[in-house]
């Protein structure tokens, strides 16, 4: 149990990302593709306060998420009136960029040589009942999220949400703030973000640039949309089938053979391209959403056969 507990705590840090991504991509359609930008943000400056400076771990979460919601603030203000093309690139190269940052300042993040180790927020009883505590509390965490975000479906601010994706230009007109509601709404989830990459800090407790390299992104991403975008169990049912079947049942249970190990990642990452391919040719709702529905023929088409018949 004790060799589940680490893999388990990653794939919960997936769920959280993945159910934050869902309220920005499938609830408001902001196309974040700097997921892993604001939670390494969260995550440095957490464990750069907790070990270069001593800050009780509390404290530091609290000003990494809070620095990590003005990034996205300023970020927000400069971005989310562009089209959805402009986001998705603006956000990739902010995550660049942090990635860039923590490699070269290494007179404050250790840069390659890695930054630790972080403690865990608590201590309860010995280090295995410690992590498995830990564990719950992110259990926790990810069903608050999902909880929330299923109250949000059905709110009168979820529907203004659904209603900014669908069609921004008609609530404009109706006098809704859409931008102002935009602005805010990334603003919280991405500081979400840092807090929960504050919380992944402790989880690695031993900080390397790697970490923050765009494959998090698009796992989270992967994950996203092959359980369903729009659907709140969809974060939970493609980790499940993306880290999950990797992480945990291929990499505990199948005896791989030492010269393919090294090469699982690299098929790990193709194979999730592959099956993110044919999701969206297949099933663009994800698996969780509604099947493709079969294009309706040429109605002229249609009539010509009618009356020949």
């Amino acid at each position: 149990m004790n060799a589940l507990v680490f893999p388990l705590q990653g794939l919960t840090i997936v769920v959280c990302l993945a159910a934050l991504l869902h309220l920005q991509f499938g609830r408001t359609g902001i196309v974040n593709f700097g997921v892993v930008g604001f939670s390494g943000l969260g995550m440095y400056t957490t464990g750069i306060l907790v070990v270069n400076y001593a800050v009780p771990f509390g404290l530091a979460l609290l000003i990494a998420t809070a620095l990590t919601g003005v990034v996205a603030f300023l970020l927000g203000l400069l971005i989310l009136n562009l089209d959805n093309e402009a986001v998705l690139v603006a956000t990739l190269a902010f995550s660049t960029i942090v990635l860039y940052l923590v490699t070269t300042e290494s007179w404050l993040t250790q840069g390659v040589v890695g930054l630790g180790t972080v403690p865990r927020p608590f201590e309860v009883g010995d280090t295995a009942t410690s992590q498995l505590v830990f564990l719950l509390v992110l259990v926790a965490l990810a069903a608050a999220l999902l909880l929330y975000a299923a109250r949000l479906q059905h709110a009168p601010y979820g529907r203004l949400l659904f209603s900014i994706q669908d069609n921004e230009t008609l609530s404009r007109s109706l006098g809704k703030p859409t931008f102002r509601h935009k602005l805010v709404f990334f603003t919280v989830t991405c500081a979400a973000m840092g807090a929960i990459g504050a919380l992944d800090a402790s989880v690695n407790q031993f900080l390397v640039p790697r970490l923050l390299t765009a494959d998090l992104t698009f796992v989270v991403w992967i994950a996203l949309v092959l359980g369903g975008r729009k659907r709140v169990l969809g974060p939970v049912l493609g980790t499940l089938l993306t880290v999950g079947l990797f992480d945990i049942v291929i990499e505990q249970y199948v005896d791989v053979p030492r010269e393919f190990a090294q090469q699982l990642p690299n098929v790990q990452l193709m194979l999730f391209g592959l099956t993110l391919m044919l999701v969206i040719l297949f099933r663009p709702q994800g698996l969780l959403g509604e099947r493709r529905r079969k294009a309706q023929g040429n109605p002229q088409v249609e009539s010509r056969k009618k009356v020949k018949a």
